[in-house]
């Protein structure tokens, strides 16, 4: 067995049978039975993948900035989790399995996949297959359905913030990560219909409409923004990949940039008395609440306070919810009953990091991100890359969880993979003229 193959095989795994994966119990434990899916299958591929290497004699890439990133980010974890006062609990995490084990299987993830992995054309397929099953799930539940019975009881997607607390959509489970997990879908399926003309290449095209459909009908902000944000910045790549012309790409850098500016008047034109046009129309007018982006803006005040109690190594791997006293309690008319949430999350990717981690590990974290963009302008995998881009915007608003991070962690050693990084330089697409 050899290790490349065995890297294709677990990236294979995680494209097609994570995201479909649910557990036992539906939404009721979803996070738990990703999280289980992901530990066992990721922990007996890095298990595997030294003895399999060293038995053929296949030797590892050499080691470049990427993989010293993550090892910073892994050494930064241990470090945060040895110094934090809330002992055992950082091991598997306190609240959402976000812990020191699920944050070293991400840097062995990275680690094996940039060493031993290549981007390979058939995994656009395989996205595409488990994207459309589970969008396929979504849109009866959209409907009123509950298909193989993932919503416990006799509970429906009706029922969110009225007898259960969220949203709760097709295989992934939360619409604020399965928005996520469309941020990695949609780019990634646009940009290979666009640049391969085979018709099972076009194809792909309709599993991007089934994500887009359900994304749109579920009306997770952040997810739209990512998209447009992501828009914005392939299309002048685009142009310049498939033209070889910096003047086109020029232009349609302008032009993207203009529609900018018109879309930033309309919005701070915007009348409305309420939603996120209205909220997004105060804060370019200088006015900022923090009821804001359903209370983020709240939150985010309390993590940043947070931080400044641990600054450089913070207060342990997904200890945030042993932190603070943040609740927030809403009275539902329907049932005559009082909702209420306890803040476990910092609803922005980033500031999860450095609120748990503290700077150590944030800096070889968006050094690592910011080296994966890198490579993607230099055109290594720009499939990847591409959806990349929009997942790191929708991460400035998300979870950021075991249930679609692993796959992050995948795409960006896809990206950083020494193959991918030879082929760039011998190739150098895109080009300019």
């Amino acid at each position: 067995m050899k290790a490349r193959w065995l890297t294709d095989k677990y990236i294979s795994l995680m494209l097609l049978v994570f995201p479909l994966w649910t557990g036992t119990e539906g939404y009721a434990a979803i996070t738990r039975g990703k999280f289980l899916f992901f530990a066992v299958l990721s922990a007996l591929y890095l298990a595997l993948l030294l003895p399999c290497a060293l038995l053929v004699g296949e030797k590892p890439r050499r080691a470049r900035l990427p993989q010293w990133f993550a090892l910073a980010f892994m050494a930064a974890a241990c470090l945060s989790a040895a110094l934090s006062p809330y002992g055992r609990a950082v091991i598997l995490g306190a609240s959402r399995y976000d812990g020191l084990l699920t944050l070293l299987l991400y840097g062995g993830i990275f680690l094996g996949v940039s060493a031993f992995g290549e981007w390979k054309k058939y995994y656009v397929y395989l996205l595409a297959a488990s994207a459309s099953i589970c969008s396929l799930v979504a849109i009866p539940q959209l409907l009123g359905g509950n298909p193989f019975g993932l919503y416990p009881g006799e509970l429906t997607y009706f029922d969110a913030n009225v007898r259960y607390t969220g949203e709760f959509l097709g295989t992934i489970g939360n619409t604020n990560l399965l928005a996520a997990f469309y941020c990695l879908c949609i780019p990634l399926f646009i940009w290979h219909a666009l640049t391969h003309r085979a018709l099972r290449d076009r194809l792909v095209l309709a599993a991007a409409a089934l994500c887009l459909g359900v994304l749109i009908a579920s009306r997770v902000a952040s997810g739209a923004v990512a998209l447009a944000a992501a828009a914005v910045v392939l299309m002048p790549y685009y142009v310049n990949y498939t033209s070889h012309s910096r003047k086109k790409a020029l232009i349609a850098a302008g032009c993207m940039a203009a529609l900018c500016l018109a879309a930033l008047a309309a919005v701070y034109a915007y009348g409305g008395n309420s939603g996120t046009l209205h909220e997004l129309s105060q804060l370019l007018h200088g006015h900022v609440e923090d009821s804001y982006g359903s209370s983020r803006v709240a939150i985010w005040r309390e993590c940043l306070r947070l931080f400044g109690e641990s600054p450089v190594t913070g207060g342990g791997p997904d200890t945030l919810v042993l932190r603070t006293d943040m609740t927030f309690s809403r009275f539902v008319e329907e049932t005559g009953s009082t909702i209420s949430t306890h803040v476990d999350n910092a609803h922005c990717e980033p500031l999860g990091y450095l609120v748990n981690l503290g700077a150590l590990g944030l800096i070889p974290y968006l050094a690592l991100c910011a080296e994966s963009l890198r490579r993607f302008f230099r055109g290594c995998a720009p499939a990847a890359g591409g959806a990349l881009c929009c997942y790191y915007v929708q991460s400035l608003f998300g979870l950021g969880l075991c249930i679609v991070v692993p796959l992050v962690w995948i795409y960006m050693g896809l990206v950083c993979s020494g193959k991918e990084l030879e082929k760039c330089k011998s190739a150098r697409s895109p080009r300019t003229s």
